[in-house]
């Protein structure tokens, strides 16, 4: 049965789900975090991730909370920095993960991420050390970076310290009509294509070689970029392979842990219907939230905190009983 909506009321100026999503993307003053600790985290190949850990003031035990952005962010994107915020003042550590080939990740990046790169994840988590882990993960992820939660978890990796459980906000469940929405977008659409071109040609890659290079310049959409570009790139033979191997919504019935879902009705880029064909009766592991309002990432409301941060919140601190 498809969850019934989640009422929201925006707070002014946000409204509707494209003001949201600025706001939560691209809003030039972000939350005030403490001071952080730099870490790169190895991965088997030589590359590492940039990481930002935040402690909270007062020691409690509680679990490690790793969070992942989304396509073209950084630890520093808005909606990141608010959640670190909320979950330090609850008494969790934070992990802020850049990945590959990302802003803050591209110094040591030889390679780039894409929605299928879970494993990079798991190389992260598992050299964490255990004065961090010894209570236990919590995984949080947004847009992309949910996506690579929710199949991260779906391949139940047994080198992984213990993942309590997680929560994604607004994955593309069903990549064809995430990319077809980003790509009909004429603003949001065309601004991230520009910055996905630009983030990965930056990376001094050593699998990106001139043919796939010229093929990005070119790409005139998102799904024109993956399916000449990151498809090949990686070895899929097609882009619908691509995507049917590496498709968040079949994950689903495989997780686990429990795993909180969180998307708007008003997702200018994941549409909200592609919760409509899961059978989430087959998903016992997955509590689905459907919300009136909230963009992509966004959903502030008139809370002091966004609705996102305050259901995140209460799910992590819910794990622990």
């Amino acid at each position: 049965m498809m969850p019934s909506p989640v009422p929201f009321r925006p707070r002014p100026p946000w409204l509707g789900g494209t003001l949201q999503t600025l706001r939560a993307l691209r809003w030039p003053w972000p939350a005030r975090l403490p001071p952080g600790h730099r870490l790169w985290l190895p991965m088997a190949d030589g590359d590492a991730l940039a990481a930002m850990l935040h402690l909270p003031a007062a020691s409690a035990a509680r679990p490690l909370a790793v969070l992942v952005h989304g396509l073209t962010g950084t630890e520093d994107d808005p909606y990141l920095r608010d959640a670190a915020a909320g979950l330090l003042r609850r008494g969790f550590p934070v992990l802020r993960l850049n990945l590959r080939g990302s802003a803050r990740s591209l110094a040591r990046s030889t390679s780039h991420y894409h929605l299928g790169r879970h494993e990079d994840l798991a190389e992260a988590l598992a050299v964490l050390p255990e004065a961090l882990t010894g209570q236990g993960v919590v995984l949080a992820g947004w847009s992309l970076g949910g996506a690579l939660v929710l199949n991260l978890l779906a391949r139940d990796e047994e080198s992984l310290p213990a993942i309590l459980g997680a929560a994604a906000i607004g994955p593309p469940l069903e990549p064809e009509a995430a990319y077809a929405a980003i790509d009909a977008n004429p603003v949001l659409g065309r601004a991230l294509l520009a910055l996905y071109r630009r983030e990965v040609l930056a990376v001094p890659a050593n699998d990106l070689p001139d043919p796939l290079r010229r093929a990005a310049r070119q790409a005139a959409s998102l799904m024109e970029f993956e399916a000449q570009v990151t498809a090949p790139r990686f070895g899929y033979p097609s882009l619908a392979v691509f995507f049917e191997m590496n498709r968040p919504a079949a994950a689903l019935p495989r997780l686990r842990r429990p795993t909180l879902l969180v998307m708007a009705e008003d997702d200018p880029l994941v549409p909200v219907s592609m919760m409509d064909a899961i059978d989430w009766a087959e998903c016992p592991a997955v509590l689905p939230l459907r919300v009136a309002g909230g963009g992509h990432c966004g959903f502030y409301d008139r809370g002091e905190e966004s609705l996102a941060v305050r259901a995140v919140g209460s799910f992590f601190e819910g794990l622990e009983t």
